[in-house]
């Protein structure tokens, strides 16, 4: 199968990896010096807690022109990043496009591609659980032996033949695919997870480790009241995770604040806010929008907020 994956960053590469490994065609659009490395040495990882590295001869591209077909395009960019190719992907004539990663208007983005678009699409969305960063000449990627990907439509399931050609793709590789009806509650709901903790990573100098447990109850709260407020405007909230927010409430807590102290909140959630500030003021100040149309009271939300104000642009 013919797949390009847009985008060369961490989690780019580590999809490209596991797409080559499973037999596919895969192309990676990359930039600049990067490209430059991965075309010389190949794209090399080194796979953070299982000792073993892999070099991969991927193909690589700088510009995505409108005639290169591929059975399926995952974007994996940043979210103000994938704002600016919206255009791009619109004209391109592949038939099916997955956006991967933090998304706050995915309506938005689906809109443009396809009001763009002279040739027949869909359009997927999608969310990756790996983290990691690079380094020098290689990435460093922290991924559990079974990735998962939460994938879907914005409201609704993705077409059989969509859905069939993702599974395709993936079908000697070692994910775990989790297939959503409403990628855009969940995508919310997800924003609603990760910016408590990116506000105190921030306030705490991207140093996770010196956070106490009740920083992690002041982030627990903060979504439980974000999902409150994200109910108030119609969107939902995947099912089970209200659950853990508030019935769960300790258990939830200990796990994360478990999670700041180690390497996986460095991996997943220090490292990404530290490399990615534009990214994470976007999502804020598209959130922030969000929190102004209703009218819930989010006393925890808006106490880690104001802790981040220099760093975000709040």
């Amino acid at each position: 199968m013919k797949i390009l994956v847009y985008g060369a960053g961490v989690i780019g590469c580590v999809l490209a990896h596991k797409l080559f490994r499973a037999g596919n065609d895969v192309t990676i659009l990359a930039r600049g010096n990067w490209k430059q490395i991965i075309d010389e040495q190949g794209l090399t990882i080194d796979h953070y807690g299982y000792f073993y590295k892999t070099r991969d001869k991927v193909r690589t591209i700088d510009k995505l022109e409108n005639s290169d077909r591929y059975d399926l395009i995952f974007v994996v960019m940043q979210y103000n990043n994938t704002l600016n190719i919206l255009k791009s992907l619109g004209e391109n004539v592949s038939p099916y496009i997955i956006l991967v990663g933090n998304n706050m208007n995915p309506e938005y983005c689906e809109k443009e591609i396809l009001k763009i678009s002279h040739s027949k699409k869909e359009i997927g969305f999608g969310f990756q659980g790996s983290g990691g960063y690079r380094k020098d000449n290689k990435v460093v990627g922290m991924h559990s032996f079974r990735i998962g990907m939460t994938l879907g439509g914005l409201r609704c399931k993705l077409s059989d033949e969509f859905e069939k050609t993702i599974k395709t793709a993936f079908l000697k590789s070692s994910y775990k695919l989790e297939f959503q009806e409403n990628m855009e509650g969940w995508l919310l709901s997800h924003a609603a997870q990760i910016l408590p903790g990116c506000y105190l990573c921030y306030a705490l100098n991207c140093n996770l480790k010196m956070a106490k447990k009740k920083d992690a109850a002041m982030a627990i709260k903060a979504t439980s009241e974000a999902y409150n407020m994200l109910k108030s405007l119609g969107y939902p909230i995947p099912d089970g995770e209200e659950k853990q927010y508030t019935d769960e409430f300790e258990k939830k807590v200990n796990r994360l604040y478990f999670m700041y102290k180690t390497c996986i909140g460095k991996f997943v959630i220090s490292n990404h806010c530290s490399h990615a500030v534009e990214e994470m003021s976007a999502l804020d100040k598209s959130f922030n929008e969000l929190k102004n149309k209703s009218n819930i009271i989010m006393p925890a939300w808006d106490k880690l907020r104001e802790k981040v104000h220099g760093v975000l642009k709040v």
